[in-house]
């Protein structure tokens, strides 16, 4: 192959028009001289449709956008250098595509022109600048810590955009993304929802809003911090999904306060357990957990025994010294994951989470069965202050909450039928014993 064969196979294959008009100088009228195969390639249609299309690329063109198109060619007529300028047209498939044109004048015989220009589909491009602009004017994200990022779902790289931080650069891209999301500083219980709402944008076209904690990486805090990212799909040309995109905000002082305010909601103010509701519905979440990890758990049930009597002889201000110390021992010895709450006026409730198994939780429940009953070794009370525990695990005694529950219950009537003051591992047989 010689040097001009050589470059006329580079020109005919290269993907986007390389083309060259006719422009009558008065009519501005325009006629295809030369196209090139990659514009037929790159618009997607028969050759006598595209053809038919650049014959008289005017009956395409999107009103609105018919000004600029005008422009870009008196621009090239002037030659004063080359000229840039993007449209709208209806294609031959009646979907609407974004072209940009890149042309100069090539030579000029009177008012017959020739112009030179390179026509590239610029459509992906333009719909994620829209996209972001459309999230950036409905989220109100002009704000200090203004960052969006645009992943490409066929490089797998993600470039976030710094709008106004000293820590990054303007651009900052993470090839591999979806592998190297743990190197952005997610919190390790953030990371699994973060990755799956980005995986998910991926193949299926949606919005969607996630709140995490992240460090160090959107901005120079090496604490953790609040932030939601609100994502979109953006479908490409092909009709699948090839970015995903969107803002990330910080929201930690907000999320602070709202966590406060839940706090408060969700706390019984006494003993500091959290109250019946939230104990019930955070007891629900862990006991699938259970079943979907393979772990075991305990729900325990403790009950302050002859509580009104408490109260009747010793007041209600003793009353509520004693409901607050149980509640003060029972914080003491669950923490981390274990969920414990105070369910009625002298009940509690505990779930032990992923404990080793049964013969654990019962020394769980004879320490603080003995604690409370030494809580008050030289007051007034002594010897009046006990409790009645019942406990069932998850998930021999029950998958669920509701079926945990009313084994843990049973076993702890169990114990209050035979004595008080104890504890009683659920066993099936139970119902039948006096």
């Amino acid at each position: 192959m010689d040097h001009r064969e050589f470059i006329d196979s580079i020109v005919e294959n290269f993907i986007g028009g390389i083309c060259a008009f006719e422009v009558d100088g008065r009519s501005r009228q325009m006629k295809p001289v030369y196209l090139n195969n990659g514009l037929y390639r790159m618009m997607g249609g028969t050759k006598e449709a595209i053809d038919m299309l650049f014959s008289d690329l005017r009956l395409s063109i999107i009103p609105d956008d018919m000004q600029v198109f005008e422009q870009g060619i008196r621009d090239i007529l002037a030659d004063d250098g080359a000229a840039e300028f993007e449209f709208r047209i209806v294609g031959v498939d009646g979907g609407l595509m974004w072209l940009r044109i890149h042309g100069n004048l090539y030579s000029r015989e009177g008012d017959k022109n020739i112009i030179s220009t390179v026509i590239l589909d610029c459509t992906e491009e333009k719909t994620i600048e829209e996209e972001l602009k459309r999230q950036s004017n409905y989220m109100h994200l002009l704000m200090d810590m203004d960052i969006t990022f645009d992943f490409n779902c066929r490089t797998d790289a993600c470039v976030f955009r710094f709008a106004q931080s000293d820590a990054h650069a303007k651009d900052t891209v993470i090839e591999g993304f979806l592998s190297r999301i743990p190197e952005s500083g997610i919190h390790e219980e953030d990371m699994k929802p973060f990755s799956r709402v980005i995986t998910s944008a991926m193949y299926h076209t949606h919005r969607d809003t996630i709140e995490f904690r992240s460090k160090g990486f959107f901005s120079d805090s090496e604490e953790y911090r609040w932030y939601k990212a609100d994502i979109a799909s953006v479908v490409g040309k092909e009709g699948y999904v090839s970015h995903v995109i969107g803002h990330i905000v910080d929201i930690h002082e907000e999320k602070l306060k709202e966590i406060e305010l839940q706090l408060k909601a969700d706390h019984d103010g006494l003993t500091g357990l959290t109250n019946k509701r939230a104990t019930e519905a955070l007891i629900t979440n862990l006991t699938k957990e259970c079943d979907l990890l393979d772990r075991q758990g305990a729900l325990i049930i403790l009950d302050a025994d002859n509580f009104k009597n408490i109260n009747d002889t010793f007041g209600h201000s003793n009353g509520d010294r004693v409901l607050a110390t149980i509640g003060e021992i029972i914080r003491n010895n669950f923490k981390g994951m274990d969920v414990a709450g105070r369910i009625g006026g002298d009940e509690f409730m505990v779930f032990a989470n992923n404990i080793e198994n049964s013969i654990n939780a019962c020394r769980l429940a004879e320490k603080i069965e003995a604690q409370v009953m030494h809580a008050f070794d030289g007051d007034p009370m002594e010897g009046n202050v006990s409790m009645s525990i019942g406990i069932a695990m998850c998930p021999a005694h029950g998958a669920d909450f509701e079926t945990l529950y009313r084994h843990a219950d049973a076993a702890l009537y169990y114990t209050k039928e035979h004595g008080k003051a104890g504890w009683h591992l659920y066993d099936p047989q139970d119902r039948d014993r006096s």
